[in-house]
């Protein structure tokens, strides 16, 4: 519901209570929980199966309990993605100041800024990383096109990592830093007017 004259925000802040009301009234057992997801039957097509989204509720629930649980709104930018300082806020405020690093054999995480002026670019560095065996992670337009493209990393042992990033985008190895990367990125990737998006 969204009354006339009122804000998209206001709308989904109330959302969000509503889901905490309703989380601190379900049962904290798994078992309970399941049986008042079944009895409402109104999930046609779940994602989750009944016991599997009854046990995670039922977690939920428990946390709404001990006062563990809150709303925060995301700040998204027109077309729905976060900026650079949004996804910092992010990890700091609700994800309280840390992510977590993936397992020793997961792949590399790869935040790709485009800042070519080619919109398109963006996708051709997703498949080309995403065929590399690297997992892509999208974070966002520069603000105005630059001339050379930047490779970074943030820990030591990630230096050759991103070295191998700029070889498989096709950039030069001088294009690789140490710095700040992304807060949800190994290898941070700022596409300049020097990558073309060819093989």
């Amino acid at each position: 519901y969204r009354a006339p004259g009122e804000s998209e925000t206001a709308q989904l802040m109330r959302f969000g209570q509503v889901m905490q009301g309703v989380l601190r009234k379900l049962s904290s057992d798994p078992h309970a929980a399941t049986v008042t997801v079944q009895s409402l039957a109104q999930i046609l097509d779940p994602s989750l199966g009944e016991k599997d989204l009854g046990a995670f509720l039922a977690k939920l629930a428990d946390r709404a309990k001990g006062g563990d649980y809150k709303t925060a709104l995301l700040p998204v930018q027109q077309d729905g993605t976060l900026s650079e300082q949004a996804t910092d806020s992010v990890v700091k405020d609700v994800l309280g100041g840390t992510v977590k690093n993936p397992g020793k054999d997961a792949s590399v995480r790869v935040g790709i800024k485009n800042a070519t002026g080619v919109k398109a670019r963006t996708e051709k560095a997703r498949v080309t990383l995403v065929n590399g065996g690297y997992t892509f992670v999208d974070a966002g337009t520069g603000s105005a096109p630059q001339a050379a493209s930047q490779v970074t990393y943030q820990d030591a042992d990630r230096k050759q990592d991103a070295v191998e990033v700029a070889k498989t985008l096709g950039l030069p190895t001088s294009a690789v830093r140490k710095g700040k990367t992304v807060a949800n990125a190994d290898v941070s990737v700022v596409l300049g007017q020097n990558y073309t998006g060819g093989q």
